[in-house]
């Protein structure tokens, strides 16, 4: 219910003129490892809004729908570093201009403004969003704790492929 009303709220920001894109099937991937660990995860079901008519973008993913190689992984991220049960989702809001995405993202329950490189394309029902950016953790409110800061890179990088179909 919650990501429903997640949706239509992404999905009421947007402009009614235009022609809209949805996409509930995302690929975001991340990446904060170091040469001693290999942390890396993909969600396949972001969820993605975009109106072409005056450019504003929307993008969420849920912290728990992130894969990771190993199951204990998983676990620390969700419970020790992003508290998804407290911070569940991180949401991008914002507009797509002149070759970038600006605006705002919350991650942990702390919003950023990003201004980040990014190709939007348009073919006939389907737009294609494809960003590659980096975060700092701690930006993010993200406790790195000492005795495995060696093992993750402060800048995690950040992956995002979503072809949204026209509504």
């Amino acid at each position: 219910m919650k990501a429903l009303l997640s949706i239509l709220t992404m999905v009421s920001c947007l402009s009614l003129s235009g022609q809209q894109y949805l996409t509930r099937q995302g690929i975001l991937t991340f990446d904060a490892g170091s040469p001693l660990e290999d942390i890396r995860a993909t969600s396949n079901s972001a969820t993605a809004v975009y109106d072409a008519a005056d450019g504003k973008l929307g993008v969420q993913v849920l912290m728990t729908s992130f894969e990771f190689r190993r199951a204990l992984m998983q676990e620390h991220f969700n419970e020790n570093y992003v508290e998804s049960e407290v911070y569940p989702k991180a949401v991008f809001k914002g507009e797509y201009k002149g070759g970038r995405a600006i605006g705002t993202l919350n991650i942990h329950g702390v919003s950023n403004e990003v201004d980040v490189p990014a190709t939007l394309t348009e073919d006939g029902n389907t737009v294609r969003l494809k960003a590659s950016f980096a975060v700092t953790i701690e930006d993010f409110g993200v406790a790195i704790p000492r005795a495995v800061a060696n093992k993750i890179d402060p800048q995690a990088k950040i992956t995002v492929d979503c072809t949204l179909q026209a509504r």
